[in-house]
């Protein structure tokens, strides 16, 4: 369970909060090497495609280079200078000639060693912020079955200034969190990629998530297409997954009095009305 102290903590540097002590900071390393295999088994290499209620079809992916930042660790700050004699004495090495991906391998190689000098007294550079890790890793764990009908989507619409909501969206789920009651994952297009495809931008816990909601488009997945090398696989949502993303959906505007932005066609408004004329034969 997400605590306050974890929230308050997030947003800092990893010298700037106490540290939790090398049991929990090895367990928080340990959630990072789950996370890093989630990624191996399920997103490396893959491409999955969302066909959602208002019939926009996006593709997205996750990339190795993503994964650091997924994660909570600050690939800039550990390559650093400030950093020099950290990485000598953890990974052997002062070099920092390696991309984000290999700082993780390596921090997962050495994660006892990680947790014994993060909490040393005497050590003043601190890798990881292991409460936001800790955050980070519930969220992303809770968003690695993308093969499943438990996501929705935000559109931005224009409220917010300097955002092109054609080039980002926020996709968000129910957490089971008190706090934190949907966990909610950025996404944009990747200005890189020669084809337009979406990766993640950042992964959030909000205390307000109205704040997200309010005036702003939602689009539900009908459909989901997951690829690799070698084969291409399509699911395609039941009317009782499509009505629990609806009944999530209504709860939301519901509880939070945002005006009702929901964007279905086709499909979506057939389950509706198949709902609707069930419910007038059985009166």
């Amino acid at each position: 369970m997400i605590s306050s102290k974890e929230l308050k903590y997030v947003g800092l540097w990893a010298n700037k909060v106490p540290m939790p002590g090398y049991d929990y900071s090895l367990d928080i390393l340990n959630q990072i090497e789950e996370c890093y295999n989630i990624f191996a088994n399920k997103y490396s290499d893959k491409e999955y495609s969302f066909i959602f209620s208002n019939s926009e079809e996006i593709d997205f992916t996750i990339n190795s280079k993503n994964l650091c930042h997924m994660l909570g660790v600050d690939y800039s700050n550990i390559t650093g200078s400030y950093f020099d004699m950290y990485r000598s004495e953890v990974f052997g090495t002062l070099s920092n000639d390696f991309n984000s991906y290999r700082l993780l391998e390596l921090l997962l190689e050495h994660k006892e060693k990680v947790a014994e000098m993060d909490n040393d007294p005497n050590n003043s550079a601190k890798a990881i912020n292991y409460y936001k890790s800790a955050i980070k890793c519930t969220i992303f764990k809770k968003f690695s079955h993308f093969d499943k009908f438990n996501f929705a989507a935000i559109n931005f619409v224009g409220n917010y200034p300097n955002v092109d909501y054609t080039k980002e969206k926020i996709l968000f789920m129910q957490s089971n969190e008190p706090l934190t009651p949907y966990f909610m994952m950025n996404i944009v297009l990747d200005s890189i990629s020669q084809e337009p495809i979406y990766v993640v931008k950042s992964l959030s816990a909000p205390e307000k998530p109205e704040e997200y909601f309010d005036d702003q488009e939602v689009i539900i997945p009908t459909q989901i297409f997951y690829s690799d090398n070698s084969e291409l696989r399509k699911i395609i949502a039941t009317p009782e997954e499509k009505l629990q993303l609806l009944t999530m959906y209504s709860n939301i505007i519901n509880k939070y009095e945002v005006p009702n932005r929901l964007n279905i066609l086709g499909d979506y408004a057939s389950v509706l009305n198949n709902q609707a004329n069930a419910k007038i034969l059985t009166k």
